[in-house]
């Protein structure tokens, strides 16, 4: 009878062994699953953040490609218009007050 409680006692201090190795493998299982989603976070941040400034740059140069374009633009109607007011602004001026005058 003694040695078949001491081959319970055995076994059962084997499962409390086996049981507490196995529950240290799972908490370092879920230490090096919140490891690894960390370094993939990381990961991601620094490639996106590498990303927004290339995107920043490339979006700066067309922007000021843009605005020289605008630029050149305004500066072809500023011209157009002068143009026009020197021809016919004596015109205008005369219509206008005419206009004024008459209504």
């Amino acid at each position: 009878m003694e040695d078949m409680l001491s081959r319970i006692v055995d076994m059962d201090e084997r499962v409390r062994v086996e049981t507490q190795k196995a529950e240290q493998r799972k908490a370092d299982t879920f230490k090096n699953i919140a490891a690894q989603k960390e370094a993939i976070y990381n990961d991601y941040i620094s490639r996106a953040r590498v990303r927004i400034e290339k995107n920043y740059a490339a979006e700066q140069e067309a922007a000021a490609k843009k605005l020289e374009v605008i630029q050149k633009e305004q500066k072809k109607c500023l011209s157009d218009m002068e143009s026009q007011y020197r021809k016919y602004g004596d015109k205008w001026v005369s219509e206008l007050v005419k206009r004024v005058i008459s209504s």
